[in-house]
């Protein structure tokens, strides 16, 4: 599976080796793997300010920033988490200008959750339980000054843990009790040696409206739980939608592609975006 040719991002040659363990999950073709379900494209219905981040007015979401700044320079960040993570990831090492180094370790159809099964009864795959073992080693290795955590769409999912064959999701207390434990486990990884953790949350979802909340609701209390370790919430959430919904068409640019990931021109600005937060105190980008 693996091979030992390289390939450039962002500028430093990074060893294909974790090229290929990013790419364990099938990438951008499985509109599954970023929005549980295969919901369709964001439309507008669902008012964003629902959730517990309060409201964001009538203006157009910023969808990021344009321009990276000149301050993220000898910058390295491991990103890991689902395929919306993955996705950010690749934005990244677009973006981030030579001298930077994006560990791109986003992985399709996987969470934080270690499941038995998921979406009615499909078997976990193996890459998704490695990551207690895997994270350590990321960490050890690339030594990162920043890391994305991110599993707020896949871990909408319906999931069966505990061999009870019954799959619950993040409205379930089982279900919360395992993600809380199961994050704080990540976080303790991540945030090694001071490290700063960015989590993110999640845009409302129309068919996954209850879920949505509930997840940005679990994201929002871990990073309020854990500021003194460094863990900070990335609001992807006021990046993307308003007090009217989350658009899927802004100055004439698609946000989402057909599997309702983010599309390069999203993609990228918000990946601009964080990069700044974390290196360039973006103002009112992140919040503890």
């Amino acid at each position: 599976m693996f091979t030992r040719s390289s390939r450039r991002w962002a500028g430093v040659t990074v060893p294909a080796l974790l090229l290929a363990v990013a790419g364990c999950g099938v990438w951008g073709n499985d509109s599954a793997q970023g929005t549980p379900a295969a919901a369709p494209l964001p439309s507008l219905p669902v008012p964003a300010s629902a959730s517990a981040g309060g409201s964001l007015g009538s203006a157009p979401p910023p969808v990021g920033e344009a321009q990276l700044s000149p301050t993220v320079q000898g910058k390295k960040v491991l990103v890991v988490g689902d395929s919306w993570a993955e996705y950010l990831g690749e934005g990244m090492a677009k973006v981030a200008s030579d001298g930077n180094v994006i560990v791109n370790a986003g992985l399709g159809g996987c969470g934080i959750m270690m499941p038995d099964t998921v979406q009615g009864g499909k078997k976990t795959g193996e890459a998704c339980l490695k990551w207690p073992k895997e994270w350590p080693r990321y960490m050890k290795q690339y030594k990162p000054d920043a890391v994305l955590l991110r599993t707020a769409n896949w871990d909408m999912t319906p999931q069966s843990f505990g061999r009870s064959g019954v799959e619950l999701t993040i409205e379930d207390v089982p279900f919360r009790q395992r993600f809380f434990k199961n994050m704080e486990r990540a976080i303790d990884i991540l945030s090694e040696n001071g490290t700063p953790v960015y989590l993110t949350n999640a845009k409302i979802e129309d068919s996954w409206k209850n879920l949505s909340l509930k997840m940005n609701d679990a994201v929002q209390e871990l990073a309020d739980k854990y500021k003194d370790k460094g863990v900070r919430l990335l609001d992807l959430r006021a990046q993307l939608c308003n007090d009217n919904g989350c658009p899927p068409v802004l100055d004439g640019h698609k946000l989402y592609d057909a599997t309702g990931h983010p599309a390069p021109w999203s993609r990228d600005r918000l990946a601009v975006w964080m990069l700044n937060t974390m290196f360039a105190g973006s103002p009112a980008s992140a919040r503890s």
